[in-house]
């Protein structure tokens, strides 16, 4: 995290590639959803964790593998029953990809059974927000 947005930075495998030494669109979606709902669950008031619901891709330039891209997405707003949130790609500084995404609150019962599965060592936010759902409140 870095302020309000949700921050990785990643060096793209080969293997990740569409096309010769441009990442394959597919990934590039990924990482923005990822960060995306992470933006959701970490700055949001309502809920402790989102699902996509709506993912919008613009892809400006192509974004390379085996140099480092940096992912940044933030909340724009939650409403409630919905978040909206955006995200971008840069490499080099320059602007590969924007998203926009629509991120639905995953149930209790959800969030209870996709706890144990996540890694959230160095953020006390997650912890804060987590803990609750592991000590069974």
């Amino acid at each position: 995290m870095e302020g309000n947005e949700v921050l990785g930075r990643v060096i793209l495998p080969p293997h990740l590639n569409g096309y010769k030494n441009v990442a394959h669109g597919g990934v590039v979606s990924a990482l923005l959803d990822e960060t995306m709902g992470w933006a959701a669950t970490v700055f949001g008031k309502t809920h402790p964790m989102y699902v996509t619901g709506e993912l919008t891709v613009k892809f400006l330039s192509p974004v390379p593998v085996g140099g480092e891209i940096e992912v940044r997405s933030r909340l724009v707003e939650d409403a409630g029953r919905l978040a909206y949130c955006e995200g971008e790609i840069r490499s080099g500084g320059k602007v590969c990809a924007r998203a926009r995404g629509k991120f639905v609150p995953m149930s209790p019962e959800g969030t209870a059974e996709v706890i144990p599965y996540l890694r959230f060592d160095g953020c006390r936010r997650f912890r804060k927000i987590f803990d609750a759902y592991r000590q069974g409140e």
